[in-house]
């Protein structure tokens, strides 16, 4: 995928996350009774957004990784 590209869908996903977080936000006022289930799909459709749609991304142009170099391996950065 060339770079432009890529550019584009980690700033749609960027815009996702921030719809996720919010989300977050809310749940956590709910009962808890009613705050688990949603809480573990929202961290469901997270890990689906990172491991899924980014994480590909982010192997092929390690510059638009969101956390930037804070969780690449040493080995990764020699």
């Amino acid at each position: 995928m060339d770079h432009s590209t890529a550019q584009k869908l980690m700033d749609a996903y960027r815009g996702i996350g921030e719809a996720l977080n919010g989300a977050d936000s809310v749940i956590r006022t709910m009962p808890e009774d009613e705050r688990t289930a949603h809480l573990r799909g929202l961290a469901e459709m997270m890990g689906h957004l990172w491991f899924k749609l980014q994480l590909p991304v982010v192997r092929e142009h390690r510059d638009l990784d969101p956390d930037g170099d804070r969780f690449q391996k040493k080995s990764d950065q020699e």
